[in-house]
């Protein structure tokens, strides 16, 4: 009655009144426990962003949650999240309590799953304590390290925790983290898929440890089915090679790259810059090989508009390379458009362009 008083006068006069009723009731018939847990409920939900009745929300139901865990359900539990949640924006509690309120709201979740897995309010509620959790503000990367350092060393094969713990840390953008790291050499450890060993890849790049990512590149690629996602990965190996001067080595991946996904603009790139600066001969054939460059730039930008700008500034340079008519005339070359082979490692056919004085 007093909440449908609340409800139609938004007197908050009711609320105390509801909590007196509560306290009576204890006092009469005992059931503290499950009394305090609907005074928390009641606070929550009629005290909207008043501090004082959010904080004292938060004290019963976290007192509640240390001296009568198995007093909670997928309700309460959820209600400890939420109001930790609330009471860390209106700067009543720190990030370490938001944290202690997932752990300790999980943990009862966690439990009544482990006896019925397939129970959908628990599942529910779980989905909903995680969300509410990453979008308190509470979840940065150094809290979320705090949180589950610990466990991810305790228990480095359990992949389903990895797989929520690398979900968390993917979603607040904290890739860079060290437990980010072993969350994934973990998951890879136990349970090797073509993702995590890319990812793997990925850090050892960021972290300049290139034969590392080479190898993980590699194993990624065994793993792959998928051609397009398999040409990707290949063209980041020729990257590597190429960031490592290998530059037939990144040709040779880039060509595999190509040859299993012809929309693959990059790779053409890379078969370009592997090619820019390679000696197959004298002075003058050094110079031709700029034709076999031009030639896959402009493969590049005519599969992958989106490489235009990058390709046609690359062109604008590389053209002025290009041998003069002179030189050409010389080697007997006088007609622009002829066919000319390019030999070395390059081995490719262009035609001949003369450099625009």
């Amino acid at each position: 009655m007093y909440k449908e008083f609340f409800r139609k006068t938004g007197d908050k006069a009711y609320i105390d009144t509801v909590m007196m009723i509560l306290d009576q009731r204890t006092q009469y018939f005992n059931e503290e426990t499950s009394n305090n847990l609907r005074k928390a409920f009641a606070l929550y939900e009629f005290g909207g962003n008043d501090p004082e009745y959010a904080k004292r929300c938060y004290d019963i139901i976290s007192s509640l949650m240390v001296s009568s865990p198995q007093s909670f359900d997928y309700t309460y539990s959820s209600l400890y999240m939420a109001i930790s949640a609330k009471c860390f924006v209106l700067d009543l509690i720190e990030a370490p309590a938001v944290i202690t309120a997932y752990t300790q709201s999980m943990k009862v979740v966690d439990s009544q799953l482990a006896r019925n897995p397939s129970d959908r309010r628990y599942l529910d509620a779980r989905k909903n304590i995680d969300a509410v959790f990453r979008s308190s503000g509470a979840a940065s990367c150094q809290n979320i390290e705090q949180l589950f350092t610990g466990t991810v060393e305790k228990n480095p094969s359990d992949t389903a925790m990895l797989r929520k713990v690398l979900t968390m840390l993917t979603e607040t953008g904290c890739k860079d983290s060290e437990l980010y790291f072993k969350v994934v050499t973990n998951l890879y450890r136990y349970e090797p898929s073509a993702s995590s060993a890319a990812q793997l890849a990925e850090m050892n790049v960021a972290r300049k440890n290139y034969n590392e990512a080479e190898k993980y590149y590699t194993e990624a690629i065994d793993l792959e089915t998928d051609l397009a996602t398999k040409s990707t990965l290949l063209t980041k190996v020729a990257t590597l090679e190429l960031t490592s001067d290998n530059d037939q080595a990144a040709r040779d991946f880039a060509r595999a790259a190509y040859s299993l996904d012809p929309t693959n603009g990059n790779a053409l790139f890379i078969i370009a810059e592997s090619y820019a600066g390679a000696k197959v001969g004298d002075d003058f054939e050094n110079l031709t090989v700029y034709w076999v460059v031009v030639d896959y730039l402009t493969r590049a930008k005519n599969t992958d508009p989106g490489l235009k700008a990058q390709v046609d500034e690359r062109i604008a340079i590389y053209s002025r390379l290009f041998p003069t008519k002179e030189e050409a005339f010389f080697r007997s070359i006088v007609d622009e458009g002829a066919s000319y082979h390019v030999g070395g490692w390059v081995n490719e056919n262009t035609t001949v362009r003369f450099r625009k004085e």
